[in-house]
C-alpha cells in the first residue's frame, strides 16, 4: 500500500493538536481521539477496499516489431469487482526504446473493461525485454493506493522496417503491370516470345528476315524482358554508415531499403542473395528464389550491426563478385564524400564491368542539401553554407565518375529510398539492362 495525498494531508494535521497542547491543556486528548478516529477510517478502508486479485490484465504486442516505426501496444484491464475503481498504469516497456505513454491514469467502473494503447518506438534492432505491468487503484475512502504486479514477461525483437515490407508486398501483389507501379515498359527484352506482322511503329531491328521470307510479308520478333534474373544486394556496415540520419543509422536506412529491393525481386521471381561488408565480409547469403529466402534474410541481417572500419571496397566487392556463377545486377548501398575519399570505392565498382552490372545507392543528407541552398549574413551560416556547397559538389563529382564508368547511381534521401530503388529496379528489369 501506498499512502495518498489526502492521508498525508490528514496525518499533517494530526500533529496540530499536540502543537497547541503547550498553550491549550486539553490538545492533546483531541489528538490522540483524532489519531484514534484516523486508525478506525484506516482499518475501514481497508476492508471496504477490493482486493488485488480482483484486477487483471492482458498485453497484447507483436513480437516482432519494426526499427523506426510506431508499434502498437495494446493492455486490457478487467474489474472483476463490485466497485468502481479510479487507476493508474505503469507497463514496464523495455529500456531505449521510446514510449508514448508512460503512464495511465483512468476510472474503471465495477464489472467492466479498459482498452488502453501506446506504441513503441525502437531506434536500433535486436532482442528486447518487456516486464510486468504495475497497477495502482485508490481505496475506497481515498487513503491510500493498493498495488497489483501482474506478470507479462515477454521477449519481443526488433526486426528492419517490416511494416514498409508488408506494405510493399501488397503492392508488387496487386500490380502486375509494371505501369501500375508508375513505370512502364520501354525498349526491348532479352528472352524471345514470339513473332507476329509488322505494324507501323514496329522497331525495324526487330524483323525476322527469314521469317519474312518465308512469308513473304514483314514479320517481326518479339521479345520479352527476362524473367528470372541474378541480384546480389551489398550493405556497406563501415564507417560512414554509423552515423545517424534522420532518426536512424545509416545503415538502418540502407537495410530497409535493401530488404525492400529484395522483396521486389524475389516478386518478379528473381534470384535475390545479400551481403553485408566493411573491412572484410561480414555476411553472404547466396541468391535464392521465392518468398521463404526473404525471411532468411530478415533473420539473418538482424543483429548485424556497423563498425567504426575503414571498408575494403576493392577486396570485399571482389570476393561478393567471385561468388556469383553468372553475371548478375550487383547493387552496392553505401554512402561517399568525394572523388579522392571514394577513391577505392570507385575502383571497386568500377572492377565489377563488364561481367555484372554495378549499380551504386547512396545515402543523399537533406540538411547538407538545405545548407548549400540557405541564403543568410551570419558569419557562421556563410561558413556552414560554404562547407556544405564544397560537400555537395565533391559528390557530384564521385557520382559523376562512377556513370562514366558505366555504374549505375542513385542518390536520394533515406525517406524516399526504398520507393525509388524499388522502382529503379524495374525499371532496369524492363528495359532489359541485365
Amino acid at each position: 500500500m501506498v499512502a495518498s495525498r489526502l492521508l498525508y494531508v490528514l496525518l499533517a494535521l494530526a500533529m496540530v493538536p499536540f502543537v497547541a497542547s503547550f498553550w491549550w491543556p486539553a490538545g492533546r486528548t483531541t489528538g490522540l481521539v483524532y489519531d484514534g478516529a484516523l486508525a478506525i477510517l484506516l482499518i475501514t478502508d481497508y476492508l471496504l477496499t477490493p482486493r488485488p486479485n480482483l484486477i487483471t490484465a492482458l498485453r497484447a504486442v507483436q513480437d516482432r516489431l519494426s526499427i523506426g516505426r510506431a508499434n502498437d501496444v495494446k493492455i486490457s484491464v478487467f474489474n472483476q469487482g463490485a466497485t468502481g475503481l479510479t487507476c493508474a498504469l505503469r507497463d514496464d516497456y523495455p529500456g531505449g526504446i521510446e514510449c508514448s505513454a508512460a503512464e495511465f491514469r483512468f476510472f474503471l467502473p465495477a464489472g467492466s473493461k479498459a482498452e488502453l494503447e501506446y506504441t513503441l518506438l525502437p531506434r536500433q534492432r535486436g532482442q528486447y525485454h518487456l516486464g510486468d505491468i504495475n497497477i495502482r487503484y485508490l481505496s475506497w475512502l481515498r487513503l491510500f493506493w493498493r498495488t497489483r504486479k501482474i506478470p507479462a514477461a515477454a521477449e519481443v525483437k526488433v526486426f528492419s522496417d517490416l511494416r514498409a515490407l508488408r506494405d510493399l508486398s501488397i503492392k508488387l501483389n496487386c500490380s502486375t503491370e509494371i505501369g501500375e507501379m508508375h513505370l512502364k515498359r520501354r525498349g526491348r527484352g532479352t528472352d524471345f516470345a514470339s513473332l507476329r506482322e509488322y505494324t507501323v511503329g514496329d522497331d525495324v531491328r526487330s524483323i525476322d528476315w527469314k521469317a519474312t521470307a518465308r512469308q513473304d510479308r514483314p514479320v517481326v520478333r518479339i521479345y520479352e524482358a527476362e524473367q528470372e534474373q541474378n541480384m546480389l544486394v551489398l550493405i556497406d556496415a563501415g564507417r560512414m554508415m554509423v552515423s545517424e540520419l534522420e532518426g536512424l543509422t545509416r545503415f538502418d536506412h540502407a537495410l530497409n531499403s535493401a530488404l525492400a529491393l529484395a522483396l521486389a525481386g524475389l516478386t518478379r521471381n528473381d534470384q535475390v542473395g545479400m551481403g553485408i561488408f566493411a573491412d572484410k565480409p561480414l555476411l553472404y547469403l547466396p541468391p535464392r528464389r521465392g518468398k521463404v529466402h526473404l525471411k532468411r534474410l530478415i533473420e539473418a541481417v538482424c543483429d548485424v550491426k556497423p563498425r567504426m572500419v575503414e571498408p575494403d571496397y576493392v577486396g570485399v566487392l571482389s570476393y561478393f563478385a567471385a561468388a556469383q556463377k553468372g553475371r548478375s545486377l550487383m547493387v552496392v548501398l553505401t554512402d561517399l564524400t568525394d572523388a579522392a575519399g571514394s577513391q577505392t570505392l570507385l575502383t571497386g565498382l568500377a572492377s565489377l564491368s563488364p561481367r555484372h552490372l554495378p549499380f551504386c545507392v547512396t545515402l543523399k543528407d537533406r540538411q547538407v542539401g538545405e545548407k548549400a541552398e540557405g541564403v543568410s549574413s551570419s558569419i557562421d551560416r556563410i561558413y556552414q553554407r560554404a562547407v556544405a556547397t564544397d560537400l555537395t559538389a565533391q559528390r557530384e563529382l564521385a557520382l559523376s565518375v562512377l556513370t562514366r564508368r558505366g555504374c549505375l547511381v542513385l542518390d536520394c534521401p533515406p525517406q524516399d529510398l526504398s520507393g525509388k530503388l524499388v522502382e529503379r529496379y524495374l525499371e532496369i528489369k524492363a528495359r532489359g539492362r541485365l
